[in-house]
């Protein structure tokens, strides 16, 4: 079994005040195969981290709480936590 962990894509939040946060969304990926160049991956879970290493926890409303300092934040308009399709 193969597995790597990748930064997956970046986007912005801001908090209450208008603040701006860049978070970065890191995919834990495996795969079966014994090969890299024959893999299937798969995402098996996700992280978000701010580039100060703060941990973003969901809230609900698409709105996350920043570990640590407990500030509610929510993506810019346009941008969005979520996996591409």
């Amino acid at each position: 079994m193969l597995n790597k962990t990748i930064p997956e894509r970046v986007f912005q939040v801001k908090d209450a005040s208008g603040r701006q946060y860049k978070v970065t969304r890191y995919a834990w990926m495996e795969s079966e195969a014994d090969e890299a160049a024959s893999a299937q991956w798969r995402e098996t879970w996700h992280l978000l981290m701010t580039e100060n290493g703060g941990f973003l926890d969901p809230v609900g409303d698409g709105r996350y709480v920043i570990d640590g300092t407990g500030t509610v934040v929510e993506p810019i308009e346009g941008e969005t936590a979520e996996q591409p399709a």
